[in-house]
C-alpha cells in the first residue's frame, strides 16, 4: 500500500468519525501487502492497549518515515489528525510524482544503454571472432585496430565469470557502504560537482525544505521544532549539516532567511522569497508557493535533462558500433587486396 493512499484513507475515515483502532483495523483488512498488513496489525494492537498513534508508529521506522510519525503527534496533540493525515497524503503525493517523474525521463536512456551493451556483447563474443579466425586461416596480416578489438574479445570469453563476479561484488559492497555517514558524504560532495546534475540535485533538496515547512507550519509547528524536524527529513549529508548550522543560528536570534544563507544554503530566489514572506509575515504561504515552484523546476529540468541524454547516449553508440564494422570489415578489404 502507498503511503499517500494509505493518510488519505486514515484522513477520511477519521474525519467520518471512526475511531483510529477500527480505522486500523479495516485498513489492515484491506491492505494486500502482508508486510505492512502486519505492521497495521501491530500498530492496532498498541493503540487498543493505550498507547498514542504516534508512539505505536514509532516502533516501525522501516515503515513509517520520522516526517510521517511527527506529523501524526501534532495532529494528536492539536485535535486535528484528520486534517494532518489528509496534509500528509498530498505531501506524499507531490514527491511521488517528483520521483516518477524522474524515474520515467531517466526509463528511454537506460533501456537503450543496456540493450545496446547486450548487442555490443554480442557483436565480441559471437561475430567478432568468426572474422578473426577467417582472417588468421588465410594467413593475412590482422590490422591494429582489429588486434585491438581481437584480444578485447578474446579476454571477455575467457573472463566473463570473473567480471560479472566483480561486478556483483562492487555492488555488493557499494549497497553496504551507503548506509555509512562517511561514504554518504563523499557520494553527495560527488552529486554536487557534476554540472547540471548538481542544480538538479539541490532544487529537490530545496523542494523537501519548502514541501516539509509548509506542512509543519501550516499545521501551528513552531519555526525552531519544523527546522529540526525537516533537518531530518533532507537524511545525513551536507544538506542536513547546513540545515543543523541554520537551525543554531535561528536559536541565536537570526532569522531564517540570514539562517540560511549563513549555513550557506545559496539559492537567491529561495532566499530572496523567505526574506519577503518574513517581513510581510507570511512564511507559511510562501513555503507552499516555494514548493509549487520548485516543483515545476524541477520537472522542467528533468525534461530538459532527457533531450540532452537521448542524443549524447545515441552518439556514443554509434560509435562503438562504428569501431567493430570498421574493425570487421578492414581485414576483409585486407584479404580483397591480397588476393588481387
Amino acid at each position: 500500500m502507498d503511503i499517500s493512499v494509505l493518510c488519505s484513507q486514515m484522513s477520511i475515515m477519521l474525519g467520518a468519525g471512526i475511531p483510529v483502532s477500527k480505522t486500523l483495523d479495516d485498513l489492515e483488512k484491506q491492505c494486500g501487502n502482508n508486510s505492512v498488513k502486519q505492521t497495521l496489525k501491530a500498530v492496532k494492537e498498541e493503540v487498543v492497549k493505550g498507547k498514542e498513534l504516534h508512539e505505536s508508529m514509532a516502533q516501525f521506522k522501516y515503515v513509517f518515515p520520522v516526517f510521517m510519525v511527527e506529523m501524526v503527534k501534532i495532529g494528536e496533540e492539536s485535535g486535528r489528525l484528520d486534517e494532518i493525515f489528509k496534509k500528509l497524503s498530498e505531501y506524499y503525493e507531490k514527491c511521488y510524482s517528483i520521483i516518477s517523474s524522474l524515474k520515467t525521463s531517466l526509463i528511454y536512456p537506460a533501456i537503450t544503454l543496456v540493450v545496446s551493451i547486450f548487442v555490443l556483447l554480442f557483436l565480441m563474443v559471437d561475430i567478432i571472432p568468426q572474422f578473426i579466425d577467417i582472417i588468421i586461416s588465410n594467413g593475412s596480416e590482422v590490422p591494429v585496430l582489429t588486434k585491438i578489438v581481437m584480444y578485447s574479445c578474446q579476454f571477455l570469453r575467457l573472463h566473463y565469470i570473473q567480471i560479472l563476479a566483480s561486478v556483483i561484488f562492487i555492488g555488493i559492497i557499494s549497497y553496504g557502504f551507503r548506509k555509512n555517514c562517511r561514504v554518504a558524504d563523499i557520494v553527495e560532495n560527488i552529486k554536487i560537482r557534476i554540472p547540471y546534475f548538481n542544480k538538479i540535485y539541490s532544487d529537490l533538496m530545496i523542494f523537501k525544505i519548502c514541501s516539509s515547512m509548509a506542512i509543519l507550519v501550516k499545521s501551528g509547528v513552531n519555526i525552531i521544532t519544523a527546522l529540526k524536524i525537516t533537518s531530518e527529513l533532507v537524511g545525513h549529508g551536507i544538506m542536513s549539516n547546513k540545515m543543523e548550522k541554520a537551525i543554531k543560528y535561528v536559536e541565536g536570534g537570526e532569522s531564517i532567511c540570514e539562517a540560511m544563507s549563513k549555513a550557506k544554503i545559496n539559492d537567491k530566489l529561495f532566499l530572496s522569497l523567505i526574506n519577503t514572506a518574513e517581513n510581510t509575515g507570511n512564511i507559511d504561504v510562501m513555503f507552499l508557493k516555494l514548493e509549487q515552484l520548485f516543483g515545476n523546476k524541477l520537472d522542467r529540468c528533468l525534461k530538459k535533462m532527457v533531450r540532452i541524454v537521448e542524443p549524447i547516449i545515441i552518439i556514443f553508440l554509434s560509435l562503438l558500433v562504428g569501431i567493430f564494422v570498421i574493425s570487421a570489415l578492414m581485414p576483409i578489404f585486407t584479404i580483397m587486396e591480397s588476393t588481387l
